[in-house]
């Protein structure tokens, strides 16, 4: 509750401009430490926690991870890209191993096990392939900071490193993203100054953590700041590294802009100061204020909403939310977890005739046209603290990355709906991949309901109204 009012307040400096466009926030954060099979780091996973709570501080929802295997890191990324798709501004964080190979650069997971070059391409996370799905998913702005220059882990074989010897390579930037290196080619990034150094950060990171909660300095300016004083202490101990940027955003971006002035005031030294107009919109402050407890588990977070906004735009779910955590808190945790009567009672790709009181995945799904590449290969549905909860595979069978559109219908047990339309949300799903959508009911009466697909490469139908297209 504290995280979310004191949100609350910081919010209330930002710009009209900001706030108006209601703009979508999401960082994702990611320390490996706990390789299996290459060196162990001892504070990427430090780097990535601190990173991940300042950001959080200034408005972004964070999705924080450490030692992830592969299936973890490009599950994560899945995430993160659908969240920020269509004019979402991301930031995504690494702090881990990377090496090079071919002047392509590759993030390490945990469990990366490789024995030639080759390998790196099925065991490693490529860069240019998450720059690529990022310009597909159309952010408004992609930051890509990569704490990954570090020696190369992998011992030489047969001859020859696989990977480059030491740091990363040039990225391929696409249009509206920025990606920084911790340090330049071929350099390397320190993690402590001295043997005396205690800091739980690498030097990068402790530089660039006071960047993001300083206001008025735009992200460019921030990470050169970031840079000047990384070369200056390196040098100090003897040491090159060169934080590396690569840029090709257009317009302004802030962390925290800067504070109102003064109309008329003085600037230091004595100059006129620039007259700022600002004003808050208080249906963007109030839409900050939900979405930074939307997913909270506490009653006390909803509550403080509507000590807020007793008559707020979501004061109803609000009390729906509190009724049914305390709901489940009297069940005990047995009864947290205990599945619904199931809206969907299948496990295998396959649909299957409906069943009293359950369905066959076509039970539960309507499409506007008919699908062409993309289906629904798995859908289940429990309920916990109350809710209904959803997971559905979509599967693209094509080699071509397919645009998916969705949204659900909320119902009673006996087909009735029981919230509002839902806008249409946007959904990339990769050539030839899987990908999950996970939904949560926004109220414990919903116990069914049926979710609504679109696709710009359906066959055309008699659907009709509705469409996003």
């Amino acid at each position: 509750m504290k995280k979310a009012i004191w949100l609350l307040c910081l919010l209330f400096g930002l710009s009209h401009a900001a706030l108006a466009a209601a703009e979508k926030r999401v960082a994702l954060v990611i320390g490996n430490d706990a390789y299996q099979g290459v060196p162990k780091l001892e504070k990427a996973a430090n780097d990535a926690t601190a990173v991940g709570k300042e950001l959080g501080k200034v408005g972004f929802e964070v999705m924080s991870y450490t030692n992830l295997d592969r299936r973890g890191m490009n599950q994560a990324i899945n995430k993160f890209i659908e969240k920020i798709s269509g004019g979402g501004v991301g930031v995504l964080f690494f702090a881990g191993h990377g090496v090079q190979l071919d002047g392509r650069n590759f993030l390490l997971p945990v469990d990366i096990r490789v024995d030639k070059p080759n390998d790196l391409d099925d065991e490693a996370i490529d860069m240019l392939k998450v720059t690529e799905r990022l310009t597909d998913a159309k952010a408004k702005l992609s930051l890509l900071i990569i704490d990954a220059c570090r020696d190369n882990p992998f011992p030489k074989k047969a001859g020859r490193s696989i990977g480059g010897t030491r740091g990363l390579s040039m990225p391929q930037t696409p249009s509206g993203t920025m990606v920084v290196y911790s340090a330049g080619v071929n350099q390397q990034a320190l993690d402590k100054l001295s043997d005396g150094d205690k800091s739980p950060n690498g030097l990068f990171t402790r530089e660039f953590l006071p960047a993001i909660t300083t206001p008025g300095i735009r992200i460019d300016d921030a990470v050169k700041k970031v840079r000047s004083a990384v070369i200056q202490k390196a040098k100090g101990v003897g040491h090159d590294q060169n934080p590396a940027i690569y840029d090709q955003t257009d317009g302004d971006f802030y962390f925290v802009p800067a504070p109102l002035q003064a109309k008329g005031g003085a600037q230091p030294g004595g100059a006129p100061a620039q007259q700022i107009i600002q004003a808050v919109d208080p249906m963007a402050v109030e839409l900050s204020f939900w979405d930074s407890i939307k997913s909270s588990g506490d009653p006390s977070d909803f509550k403080a909403y509507l000590d807020k906004y007793p008559n707020g735009q979501y004061s109803a779910l609000a009390r729906n939310k509190i009724a049914a955590l305390d709901k489940g808190s009297a069940k005990g945790r047995s009864a947290d977890n205990e599945p619904a009567r199931p809206a969907v009672s299948i496990a295998s790709a396959a649909p299957s005739a409906p069943s009293s009181g359950g369905g066959s995945i076509a039970s539960k799904i309507e499409e506007m046209g008919t699908m062409t590449y993309l289906k629904i290969t798995d859908l289940r549905a429990a309920k916990r603290n109350g809710l209904l909860n959803i997971q559905a595979e979509v599967t693209n069978s094509d080699h071509k990355n397919q645009q998916l559109y969705y949204r659900v219908k909320w119902l009673d047990n006996t087909g009735f709906s029981v919230w509002e339309d839902e806008p249409w949300k946007p959904l990339v799903i990769y050539g030839k991949q899987k990908q999950l959508i996970t939904l949560v009911a926004p109220t414990p009466k919903a116990s069914d309901f049926r979710l609504v697909l679109q696709s710009p490469e359906n066959k055309a139908s008699d659907s009709g109204s509705g469409s996003p297209f």
